[in-house]
């Protein structure tokens, strides 16, 4: 992967991702005290002492690799959320959760990861998702692909009928969390998550076929997004129809995003989260039911 138009080499900072991850990440997992432990917004929403530290020994090393970039780390932006909009003006910005999927860090669940990215005048140009616990990292620049732990990812098998995927919805308005819920039961097949980067990087393998998540932070999905698109797959919110609003770095809201794995069809997706299954897959579900029972 080379630079382009960047003044540092992505190399370089992979190699960095993969030092946070193997001197300050690695070594607490498991061993965390009570008191290295605390919550942000709700009980459910953890932070700890790793992801304090981790964004400081990037943030001070990023600064270095290019000076003239404005640094949004997650932890920055709970103490100031103001700093968020510098990512969709001129210039070019770090946006970086130093671990995402604190939740799994700390129950011992071994998805969790670092996620950055780099932004020029608001258009996302480069991607690094680190899975800490594989020990290895998915980077992506615009224009020129995106690998897994240096390779192209593996090409995804056909879509599953029905979809299959992850969903993160408990941020929504309860008037779409209950719509998205019907939908998701009669016309899906979904399981929880709480690692955004572990659902992108299963999206670019293809491993899943969709990813619905709620609370919007650059983040969780400026990396991912961007690989996505580099490898054919979408990233877009489904609440103003099946059609599609794009997702922009800037974005901080609790509105339902779909990601979609390559070679999958967003909008046939959409449609079945939005308005069900089409009537033939309901009947055909329900005499397999009948069936079953009889």
């Amino acid at each position: 992967m080379t630079g382009g138009r960047f003044d540092f080499d992505p190399g370089a900072v992979t190699a960095l991702l993969a030092e946070a991850s193997r001197t300050l990440i690695m070594p607490k997992f498991g061993r965390l005290a009570d008191d290295e432990i605390r919550s942000k917004s709700s009980p459910a929403d953890l932070v700890t002492e790793v992801d304090v530290t981790v964004e400081a020994f990037l943030r001070d090393r990023l600064r270095a690799l290019a000076p003239d970039a404005v640094f949004v780390g997650e932890e920055a932006a709970a103490a100031d959320p103001a700093i968020v909009a510098a990512v969709e003006g001129a210039g070019s910005a770090w946006i970086l959760d130093p671990l995402d999927g604190t939740r799994n860090f700390v129950k011992g669940v071994r998805e969790f990861a670092t996620i950055l990215a780099y932004v020029e005048d608001g258009r996302a140009v480069a991607g690094w998702i680190y899975a800490c616990p594989d020990d290895f990292a998915a980077t992506a620049v615009r224009g020129e692909g995106a690998l897994i732990d240096g390779a192209p990812p593996p090409a995804g098998g056909p879509a599953a009928e029905p979809p299959q995927g992850m969903r993160s919805i408990s941020w929504l308005a309860e008037e779409w969390r209950e719509r998205l819920l019907a939908n998701l039961q009669d016309g899906v097949v979904t399981r929880s998550g709480h690692c955004s980067a572990y659902a992108y990087l299963k999206l670019i393998r293809g491993e899943v076929d969709f990813k619905l998540s709620s609370r919007i932070h650059p983040w969780d999905h400026v990396a991912g997004a961007l690989m996505l698109e580099e490898v054919g797959g979408a990233a877009a919110y489904i609440d103003k129809g099946a059609h599609g609003e794009p997702f922009m770095p800037a974005d901080s809201a609790d509105r339902p995003l779909l990601a979609t794995a390559p070679g999958r069809d967003w909008r046939a997706i959409a449609d079945i989260l939005l308005n069900g299954p089409p009537a033939s897959d309901v009947e055909m579900a329900e005499k397999d039911r009948d069936d079953a029972d009889g």
